[in-house]
């Protein structure tokens, strides 16, 4: 049959409401924050799928593909740990005990790491979900944070098997056995994962207004490492030393997680205070530098 030249009319949908998004410079300023916080938290499922779909992609063209997860750190904490022995051979503690150590500080400082270095990128990396889609930007770096942890899980089992190991070694020894201690575990996991999503709001908004922070993020974080309790021991040391032990973001909870998983010690009261205090204070600070900054993100992508 021709075409008379008539336009049929679309049928309209009376629940659709456009929203139209107007991108402008503006002065930072926080927007109301219990409604933002209401849309974050209801849309807490998009950041978890998007975790999962970047877990999958980014060893999808390896044949270990996850494997690596564990392998990477492990391999890296063999590494060290020969590099420490040899440097500093003896000492007190036994050989295991400080594999042991070295191993579950290079687990806990990568999560950190993760979460920072992965929510550097998120908002760069995210140009054309922040351009086509209104939502609250911070579930972004969330996203990285939630990646972060799940790559973090399957280095769990690898590590109780080395603890296992050690205590088989060593039954008499500092190497702990299981004891209501290690009940610490989660609450220790929690202020890492808010003090490396805290400081991913920080580095993800310098890297929107300065690109080179991502490659200048690499050098700091490797000289965070060593200024961490991962290759040495927290009561190693003396003096005014201790002081690093504090101001270090995660030197608070790498000290928790040596004291609960190697020494098999509760945490004193200043370890607690230490963990909770950076990861509130990360979370505050981040959570401010990005929020207020973050509807002027997609003038400058």
């Amino acid at each position: 049959m021709p075409w008379d030249g008539t336009l049929t009319p679309m049928p309209v949908n009376e629940n659709f409401v456009p929203k139209i998004q107007v991108f402008e410079p503006h002065r930072a300023s926080l927007p109301p924050l219990i409604p933002y916080i209401k849309e974050f938290w209801t849309r807490r499922a998009f950041a978890t799928e998007l975790a999962r779909f970047n877990d999958k992609a980014e060893y999808l063209d390896s044949r270990l593909g996850k494997v690596w997860l564990v392998l990477n750190p492990l391999l890296l904490g063999f590494v060290y740990y020969l590099v420490v022995t040899i440097i500093r051979p003896g000492g007190t503690l036994p050989g295991l005990t400080r594999l042991d150590h070295l191993l579950i500080g290079l687990f806990t400082f990568y999560f950190a790491q993760n979460c920072v270095t992965a929510g550097a990128l998120s908002i760069t990396m995210g140009g054309r979900l922040i351009l086509n889609q209104a939502f609250p930007r911070a579930l972004l770096p969330f996203s990285c944070a939630i990646q972060a942890f799940q790559q973090f899980l399957p280095t769990i089992p690898v590590y109780i098997f080395v603890l296992v190991v050690g205590k088989w070694a060593y039954p008499t020894t500092i190497v702990p056995g299981w004891t209501w201690h290690f009940l610490w575990i989660p609450f220790i996991l929690i202020c890492t994962g808010l003090t490396g999503f805290g400081l991913a709001l920080v580095f993800a908004t310098l890297n929107v207004y300065f690109r080179d922070t991502n490659k200048l993020l690499t050098y700091i974080t490797r000289i965070w490492m060593y200024l961490s309790p991962v290759l040495w021991l927290p009561n190693s040391l003396r003096g005014g030393m201790k002081a690093l032990l504090w101001i270090n973001p995660l030197g608070p909870v790498l000290n928790a997680t040596s004291r609960v998983w190697v020494s098999g010690e509760t945490l004193n009261k200043q370890t607690l205070v230490g963990c909770v205090f950076w990861a509130v204070a990360s979370i505050m600070i981040g959570g401010y530098f990005f929020i207020s900054r973050e509807r002027d993100f997609a003038i400058r992508i």
